[in-house]
């Protein structure tokens, strides 16, 4: 027992056996102490229950003793103090890490959200109509396919009145006119300067810039007026028109007569002036030709070159005098007097496409009236020699379609348009450096049909814009979407890009084009004089026309027994030829080096290829 049992500490002895209550707590208590301060684990907890648990037993008091004084001794505060060195390393590494969790937490990159970007309600009408007018465009094909399917499938009637007569005109009358240059008389003032071309170039918009004006082709000369003598009445004045003469010329009829000869300048005509024809009075202008006709060649050709239909297909930017057929359908037409000439003293420039297209029924008509025709050699001669006439050809064709894709800067989407929000796109690898090529290396047939004809120009013209309006995904060489591109282009003379856009509504896929402004800049022409060739005269052949051949149209018929021979051909020196291709190449790459920084293609190369 003990001597005192509130004495001081110093007093205290063991000599006796302690009461348990009294063992308890001088066991538990400096271990619960420095159990709180040190923050042991889990585990040293339980060690230490269990061993105050042996410790109350009356039986083990001598044990428990013993224990006492070891943990109160010299292991007792060796061990205690490893356990609050590794407890506070773990609850600091344990505090570090969740820290670092955090930070990572909130520098975590956001996720690519999927958002759709929608067309704006508050779009205006003006801008639905211009997408209108790009949509009739890039549905224009399968439109009439339908059409033509349509009449078809509606029975007897309409094959009796529109199929058949259709296909007797089509086919024994109007089957070679995309081939032979009779164009000339199937394009339609009318349908050039229909109000849906000038909604067409505003979509993007197409634009032009000329690096000098060209020289007219002809101009217009009055003619003064002169009586009729008396004595002449058995003649017949070539400037007199009958009320039948006006009919025919309405429906197209009256082909050799070019009634604009008999008519004034078109910057300064009269509304009534095709009616002051009298019997003894005519007041006639004539055109005089004046200057070289062009060959316009534009580049890059892009998917579905719209700037060659803006500019050369429609009237929406030339502004050649135009007046409708009724005043009353006015609003139906674009108005050319509200902007300025853009050729002056130049005829038509008929675009040259794809024979093929002219296949189909009704849409061969529709390309007709706008001047569209084949590009074959002969029909380009025919078309440059049947009056003053100039056309225009996409140089690099088909294959050059497959090669360039969204190389520009301004390139824009629509209205409201403000991308994805994806903050990878920061950390995109660096792009290689940009090229736009083009394929015009070997591509001489333009600049032999010029040195053959004489007194023409040409004239390179780049469309900056033109590549950037269509996503274009190219395939792997040797893949199968290669393959099949190769195997079209091959059988059928024209190619498939695999390409995509925006949509009517929604910006992020469709088959619309992008609004990305097409800047068209012509440059200064490269004038073939006239007299540069020899004619070699090559021996006719005598082999008769086969019968396939004889027999592609009902006109063939009249020449069953004739033989065809073959027309005498000029000669073109290599050294000629090159000369004049270098030159307008030189021009090309002159007039894309002067421009490319105004138009968004400051580090963009021009690569020239085969």
């Amino acid at each position: 027992m003990l001597k005192s049992s509130f004495g001081s500490p110093s007093e205290l002895t063991l000599d006796a056996e302690p009461s348990p209550p009294r063992q308890f707590f001088s066991v538990f208590l400096p271990l619960l102490t420095s159990a709180m301060s040190t923050g042991v684990t889990h585990s040293d907890s339980s060690t230490l229950k269990h061993r105050l648990a042996h410790s109350v037993n009356a039986s083990d008091l001598q044990n428990a003793k013993q224990s006492d004084n070891i943990i109160n001794g010299t292991q007792k505060n060796d061990t205690l103090s490893q356990v609050a060195r590794e407890s506070g390393d773990r609850v600091a590494s344990t505090e570090t890490d969740t820290v670092e969790v955090d930070k990572q937490k909130k520098v975590k990159k956001p996720r690519k959200r999927s958002r759709l970007n929608v067309a704006p309600l508050n779009t205006p009408l003006h801008r639905r109509l211009q997408t209108l007018a790009v949509i009739w465009h890039t549905v224009s094909i399968p439109s009439f396919c339908i059409l033509f399917l349509l009449v078809v499938y509606l029975g007897s009637v309409s094959w009796v009145s529109i199929i058949l007569p259709y296909f007797v005109w089509f086919y024994g009358v109007d089957l070679h006119t995309p081939t032979n240059g009779k164009v000339v008389y199937r394009v339609r003032g009318w349908m050039k300067n229909l109000i849906l071309w000038e909604w067409f170039v505003d979509y993007f918009p197409i634009k032009v810039y000329k690096l000098c004006d060209l020289e007219p082709t002809f101009t217009y000369e009055l003619v003064e007026s002169e009586s009729v003598p008396d004595d002449e009445d058995d003649l017949v004045s070539e400037y007199s028109r009958t009320t039948l003469d006006s009919i025919f010329k309405w429906l197209g009829l009256l082909k050799r007569i070019n009634d604009s000869d008999r008519s004034s300048p078109p910057a300064t005509g009269s509304d009534n002036e095709d009616d002051k024809s009298s019997k003894d009075m005519t007041h006639t202008y004539r055109k005089v030709s004046t200057g070289p006709r062009y060959i316009f060649g534009y580049h890059p050709h892009g998917v579905i070159s719209m700037g060659v239909m803006g500019l050369f297909g429609t009237n929406a930017l030339r502004n050649e005098p135009f007046r409708p057929p009724l005043r009353m359908l006015k609003k139906l037409f674009h108005d050319p007097s509200k902007g300025k000439r853009l050729f002056p003293g130049i005829g038509y420039i008929f675009p040259l496409t794809l024979t093929t297209q002219f296949t189909i029924p009704f849409f061969r008509d529709y390309l007709l009236s706008l001047g569209l025709t084949s590009a074959g050699a002969k029909n380009i001669k025919s078309i440059i020699n049947n009056g003053d006439n100039s056309v225009c050809i996409v140089v690099g064709g088909a294959q050059e379609s497959l090669l360039n894709a969204m190389v520009g800067d301004d390139i824009k989407v629509g209205m409201g348009y403000q991308g994805h929000s994806d903050s990878e796109d920061e950390h995109v690898e660096e792009k290689p450096k940009r090229q736009i090529r083009l394929v015009l290396k070997n591509r001489k047939g333009f600049v032999k049909l010029a040195l053959e004809l004489g007194n023409v120009s040409l004239v390179p013209t780049f469309a900056f814009g033109e590549a950037d309006i269509y996503k274009l995904t190219m395939p792997e060489p040797g893949s199968i979407g290669h393959y099949f591109q190769q195997w079209v282009k091959k059988n059928f003379q024209f190619t498939i890009p695999f390409f995509s856009a925006r949509g009517v509504f929604i910006y992020d896929f469709g088959m619309l084009p992008y609004r990305t402004p097409i800047n068209i800049v012509t440059g200064r022409p490269v004038y073939v004089p006239s007299g540069l060739l020899l004619e070699q005269k090559e021996e006719p052949s005598e082999k008769p026309l086969e019968r396939s051949k004889r027999l592609s149209s009902i006109t063939s018929l009249l020449s069953l027994g004739s033989k065809k021979k073959k027309p005498a051909r000029k000669q073109i020196p290599p050294d000629l030829l090159n000369h004049y291709h270098k030159l307008y190449i030189e021009e090309l790459q002159r007039v894309y080096d002067e421009n490319k920084h105004k138009f968004g293609y400051g580090d963009v190369e021009l690569i020239i290829t085969d």
